[in-house]
């Protein structure tokens, strides 16, 4: 059977990449959790960072992504353990993926979801090689950023409505690898990022307000009850086209 929640967790990732208030700052960014600058490239060339580019990427990614799904497991295992209280779970997690969804697309303003927490790291880090990454990838995803902390809450309520810990942990990995994907991407080709993520700024606001749009939608199909005709339409749709499943 299909499940549209990991296609709708992967795109979610994506959208988390590119929030407006990172990209302008990924060039940057990237280079923090690698260890190595724009200026460094101009000066030696790609050839001698890209190992140390791919390989601080992957630790870094690790690091977020376990984080991710432990958030998962924890909020299906909440949702599991509370399954008698099955519509309650649906309304309240619709309810608040709709709210999430409006804040992201900016009709509706949420301070608590635009603070930024900070977590210096030590100085003792700077030795750790590659673990370094592995360490940064862990405080982004405890530290949220400003406004990807309203696609991740969406993607935690799906995750408390998912039905098991397997599927919210699942979702939350798909929802990583959207992240991982293009940082992975701008990693290893960072010398030329700033010119293409120039074109993905000056789209980022329509792209904010049909991600939250779609988000919104997402939280009033939980809200009403249709989210699970969603999969039985796809599914339905793919047997017309002749797929079929053994």
């Amino acid at each position: 059977m299909f499940d549209v929640s990991f296609p709708v967790a992967f795109a979610s990732g994506l959208v988390s990449f590119f929030a407006p208030c990172v990209v302008p700052l990924l060039p940057a960014y990237v280079g923090y959790v690698t260890g190595v600058s724009l200026q460094d490239l101009k000066t030696y060339g790609i050839g001698r960072y890209r190992t140390k580019l791919f390989v601080s990427s992957i630790f870094y990614i690790l690091g977020f992504s376990i984080i991710f799904v432990i958030l998962g497991t924890a909020a299906a295992g909440v949702g599991q353990a509370l399954r008698q209280y099955d519509d309650i779970i649906r309304i309240v997690g619709g309810a608040l993926i709709f709210i999430l969804g409006l804040n992201f697309a900016g009709f509706l303003p949420l301070p608590v979801l635009s603070s930024e927490h900070k977590l210096q790291l030590p100085a003792w880090v700077n030795h750790l090689g590659y673990g370094r990454a592995f360490l940064i990838g862990i405080v982004f995803a405890t530290a949220w950023t400003p406004c990807v902390g309203a696609v991740l809450g969406a993607i935690l309520s799906l995750a408390a409505v998912s039905g098991t810990a397997t599927t919210g942990a699942s979702l939350l990995f798909v929802y990583s690898l959207g992240i991982s994907i293009p940082f992975m991407i701008v990693s290893l080709t960072l010398a030329q990022a700033p010119k293409y993520l120039s074109v993905v700024s000056r789209h980022i606001g329509t792209i904010s307000k049909v991600a939250g749009i779609l988000l919104a939608i997402l939280g009033l199909l939980l809200l009403t009850d249709t989210y699970r005709f969603v999969n039985a339409w796809l599914f339905q749709m793919a047997f017309s086209l002749g797929y079929q499943i053994q």
